[in-house]
Protein backbone atom coordinates (compact mmCIF):
# COMPACT_ATOMS: atom_id res chain seq x y z
CA UNK A 1 0.00 0.00 0.00
CA UNK A 2 3.03 2.20 0.62
CA UNK A 3 2.00 5.89 0.72
CA UNK A 4 -0.66 5.52 -1.85
CA UNK A 5 -3.41 5.44 0.75
CA UNK A 6 -2.30 8.44 2.31
CA UNK A 7 -5.55 10.53 3.64
CA UNK A 8 -8.65 10.20 5.69
CA UNK A 9 -11.88 10.21 4.07
CA UNK A 10 -12.89 13.02 6.18
CA UNK A 11 -9.93 14.75 5.36
CA UNK A 12 -10.79 13.99 1.57
CA UNK A 13 -14.07 15.45 2.18
CA UNK A 14 -12.09 18.42 3.19
CA UNK A 15 -10.14 19.22 0.98
CA UNK A 16 -12.56 18.73 -1.64
CA UNK A 17 -15.63 20.61 -0.21
CA UNK A 18 -17.44 17.36 0.03
CA UNK A 19 -19.79 15.93 3.15
CA UNK A 20 -18.51 12.64 4.69
CA UNK A 21 -21.63 11.01 3.32
CA UNK A 22 -20.54 12.22 -0.02
CA UNK A 23 -16.98 11.05 0.21
CA UNK A 24 -18.68 7.25 1.03
CA UNK A 25 -20.65 7.35 -1.81
CA UNK A 26 -17.47 8.39 -3.86
CA UNK A 27 -15.73 5.05 -2.32
CA UNK A 28 -18.43 2.86 -3.28
CA UNK A 29 -18.71 4.02 -6.74
CA UNK A 30 -15.30 4.00 -7.09
CA UNK A 31 -13.27 1.31 -5.06
CA UNK A 32 -9.85 1.97 -6.22
CA UNK A 33 -9.70 5.78 -4.68
CA UNK A 34 -9.70 4.27 -1.50
CA UNK A 35 -8.74 0.92 1.30
CA UNK A 36 -10.19 0.14 4.39
CA UNK A 37 -7.41 -0.30 7.27
CA UNK A 38 -8.29 -1.18 9.99
CA UNK A 39 -11.70 -0.49 9.49
CA UNK A 40 -10.87 3.08 8.79
CA UNK A 41 -11.34 4.44 5.32
CA UNK A 42 -7.92 5.70 3.93
CA UNK A 43 -8.11 7.80 0.27
CA UNK A 44 -5.22 7.71 -2.41
CA UNK A 45 -5.41 11.38 -2.97
CA UNK A 46 -4.41 11.14 -6.76
CA UNK A 47 -6.83 8.51 -7.69
CA UNK A 48 -9.43 10.70 -5.91
CA UNK A 49 -8.17 13.60 -8.13
CA UNK A 50 -8.18 11.27 -12.03
CA UNK A 51 -11.88 10.56 -10.41
CA UNK A 52 -13.02 14.01 -9.97
CA UNK A 53 -10.87 15.52 -12.94
CA UNK A 54 -12.92 12.64 -15.00
CA UNK A 55 -16.46 12.84 -14.18
CA UNK A 56 -18.96 16.07 -13.90
CA UNK A 57 -21.32 13.56 -12.78
CA UNK A 58 -19.42 11.53 -9.94
CA UNK A 59 -22.00 12.43 -7.43
CA UNK A 60 -25.37 12.15 -9.66
CA UNK A 61 -28.17 9.99 -7.55
CA UNK A 62 -27.92 6.39 -9.23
Amino acid sequence: MGDRFCITLLEAAEMNGFTNSEMRVLVDRHASIAANVNGAWRIDPDALNSVLSANDSYLQAA
